[in-house]
Order: structure tokens, then C-alpha cells, then sequence
């Protein structure tokens, strides 16, 4: 298909037999880069990759649809096997993780190696200034959106949203010409801090310069994992306080551990103005020897199992390297090691005194940490088995 000067794939077109013959003699020596493109029902993405592929002068570009069902690998061989293209733009449907599909595309899966002749390069995600922050602030799931893979997928909007934000390279703030210049500033502060290692454009109908999405070179899988803010919060990345346009952040850590009952009962009402992201490691008196995992987005709220703490380790599983080990001990703190709360939080006008204050509530009591871990057992625990899937009905409704 001609658009203007430029030949664009379209996949699952029938091409020309001679085409193909050319394209298998040297499919095999490209490295295509393949610019992944994310983002929620509404964002702007199809306008955007259109936007591409009419303005990629010179660039022959591929266009895959993946919405999760269809065999991409197949997709993504039939673009090279035609050596049609020089680049690659895979266009993710709206329930799509970009973690999952940029790893699959690099590692493979268990039955499938990896394509050959490409590289995951770039991993864009689409936000609409003027939706996505109500988004998070609602309670919705894919399955009342009608976007769920089946009846077993309960993941929230408001989880998915923020997947999408802090696990890519470029983040496009779409549909700026519907909100005010202060909420586009005021929301692309929020963005850095939610990813500060991606850069963030502003646009009217996907309108970015092209050369900042195709072959840039911005994907490294480890450092694109590793780029969400709140890692960078907790590693002391970020300067403590706000950010610039009502956008703060900051990391509540103690040394004392939650109670079980008091903790379940933030859970089921911890609805705080302006908090838009909080995630860290938690320590559960009624689970003393585990890590629990605290991710909230917006009012959704998971507790997930992360292991063993190190104290409750033997010395000899420790790693091996003796840096990291040294790493390990700049947190120990006798009598229990390296146990502790230690939770990000970012978001929008917060209030930092009133959330340290009612977590603070819900830790043991100087008196109860007398009982010591022995004591600790004993405690009624209602808290959901983190080491299982557990009800998104749970806490009020947010996925828990």
C-alpha cells in the first residue's frame, strides 16, 4: 500500500511471490528495530502510528496489530520474510502489558525462541491527558470494561494504566489541546516522577517528531524494568519533598512491624486524596520470617508474597558476591535484621504527615513488640494468603 512516497506493510496482506523470494534471500542479515506502542482504550495509539507511518519519510514501516490472541512471531516473520520494511511498529491493544510482549519478543517462550532479524527498540506508551487520571482514581476493572482476556482476569484499569507508564521508554501526553497548560504541566511532572528514565511529549493527535520513536535505541530491557519511580524513590534517587507543579514524593520506612488486624484496616480504607502510586516491602508481625509486597495504584491494592527476609535466611543462600552482600547490611538493624517497612509514595497534592501517621497507627505498639515473634504467631491474622491469588473483591472492591 502506497501513502504519499512511502510503501507501508500492512500484515496479512498477500504479497507478490517474487516479493517473498527476494525477501527470504535476505531476511536473515536485517536487525529491524521494533517500536512497541501502548497504551489505554482511547489514548490516541492508531492515531498516533498512523501519524508514522504517513511521516517516516524515507522509512519503509510495518505495521502489526497484536491484541494478544493472534501469533506474533508468525506476524512479525512475515513482515521480514517480504523485505518490505526497515522498520517495525507493533501496536498493542488496550488490555496489553508492554513488559510482557517487548520479553516475549526478546526471550522467546517456553515452546518458541525468540524471532530473528529484529530488536526491541523502542516502547512507547500513548496517555490521554485528558482520561488518565480519573482512570486511576477509579475502581474499575477490565472485566466491567469489557476488556478482559476472560472471566479470571481481574486486573484493574488503574494497575494496568500505570504498567503501561512505568514500563516504557517514551510516554506521548496525548489530547493536550483538551485540558488547560497547568494540568499539561501539572500532569507531565507527575509522569517524570512515575518514570523518570523515559522522556515525555506533549502533542495534539500523535503529532511527535518521528525520529524520537523509531530506531532510537532506547530500550535495554534491565534498565527499562528498573525505571519505574518508585525504585527510584526508594533508592533515594529523587529529592525528598515535592517535585515542582503539587507533585511529591516520598518513603515511609520503619523498623517496626505492621499488625495484622490494624493493617487490614488501612487496606480496606486507605483512600487518600492526590495518592497516585505507593509500592514497596512490608513486614507483617503474624508473618515475621516473609516479605510481603505492597503495590497500590490509585484505590486498587495488591499484597503479594517476596520471598524470605535475609534474617530469616541461612547465611550460606546469601548471594555470593561480596557486594552485594555488603549491600544487604547497610539496611540490618539488631535485633531483626533487615525487616522492615520500607514503601514509596507519589502523587498530587499529598498530604505526606496524614499518610506516615495512619500507617504509624497501624504498626505493633512498643507494648506488643514485648511479645516478641513468639507472641507475634498468635496474633489473629485476616490478611489474605499472599502466596495465592486473591480476591479482587477484597479491601472494598480494589484488587487486593
Amino acid at each position: 500500500m502506497r501513502i504519499g512516497g512511502l510503501f507501508v506493510l500492512e500484515i496479512g496482506v498477500d504479497w507478490h511471490a517474487e516479493l517473498l523470494s527476494y525477501g527470504a534471500m535476505a531476511g536473515s542479515r536485517r536487525n529491524v528495530p521494533v517500536t512497541i506502542v501502548s497504551g489505554f482504550k482511547g489514548a490516541g495509539k492508531s492515531t498516533l502510528v498512523e501519524h508514522v507511518v504517513k511521516s517516516a519519510r524515507g522509512q519503509r514501516v510495518a505495521v502489526i496489530h497484536d491484541d494478544g490472541e493472534k501469533d506474533l512471531f508468525a506476524e512479525i516473520d512475515n513482515a521480514l520474510s517480504v523485505q518490505a520494511c526497515d522498520v517495525i511498529v507493533v501496536e498493542c491493544a488496550a488490555n496489553l502489558e508492554p513488559y510482557f510482549v517487548a520479553e516475549h519478543l526478546v526471550y522467546g517462550d517456553d515452546e518458541t525462541p525468540p524471532p530473528t532479524g529484529i530488536r526491541v527498540d523502542t516502547l512507547v506508551t500513548v496517555v490521554d491527558s485528558s482520561s488518565w487520571l480519573d482512570e486511576i482514581q477509579l475502581s474499575a476493572d477490565l472485566l466491567e470494561r469489557e476488556l478482559a482476556f476472560d472471566e479470571e482476569d481481574d486486573r484493574m484499569v488503574s494497575e494496568l494504566l500505570l504498567e503501561q507508564i512505568e514500563f516504557s521508554d517514551v510516554i506521548v501526553l496525548n489530547k493536550t489541546d483538551k485540558v488547560s497548560t497547568e494540568d499539561s504541566d501539572a500532569q507531565e511532572a507527575l509522569l517524570v516522577r512515575l518514570n523518570p528514565r523515559a522522556r515525555v511529549f506533549r502533542c495534539e493527535r500523535g503529532r511527535v517528531p518521528v525520529a524520537d520513536l523509531l530506531d532510537t535505541g532506547a530500550f535495554d530491557i534491565l534498565e527499562t524494568d528498573d525505571g519505574a519511580g518508585w525504585l527510584a524513590e526508594l533508592s533515594g534517587e529523587f529529592r525528598s519533598g515535592m517535585g515542582g507543579f503539587d507533585v511529591s514524593s516520598f518513603t515511609f520506612v520503619e523498623h517496626r512491624p505492621f499488625h495484622p488486624i490494624r493493617f487490614n484496616e488501612l487496606l480496606n480504607e486507605f483512600d487518600v486524596h492526590g495518592l497516585i502510586r505507593a509500592k514497596g516491602s512490608v513486614w507483617v508481625a503474624s508473618r515475621h520470617h516473609e516479605i510481603g509486597i505492597w503495590s497500590l495504584a490509585g484505590r486498587a491494592s495488591l499484597l503479594t508474597y517476596g520471598g524470605a527476609w535475609f534474617a530469616a535466611t541461612p547465611a550460606r543462600e546469601w548471594p555470593a558476591d561480596e557486594r552485594e552482600r555488603a549491600e544487604i547490611m547497610k539496611g540490618w538493624v539488631p535485633p531483626f535484621g533487615d525487616r522492615r517497612q520500607e514503601i514509596a509514595f507519589i502523587g498530587l497534592k499529598l498530604n505526606e504527615n496524614e499518610i506516615r501517621e495512619r500507617l504509624r497507627e497501624s504498626l505493633l505498639t512498643p507494648d506488643e513488640m514485648k511479645d516478641g515473634p513468639e507472641g507475634w504467631f498468635s496474633i489473629p491474622d485476616p490478611l489474605p494468603d499472599w502466596h495465592t491469588d486473591t480476591d479482587p473483591e477484597s479491601y472494598g472492591g480494589t484488587w487486593s
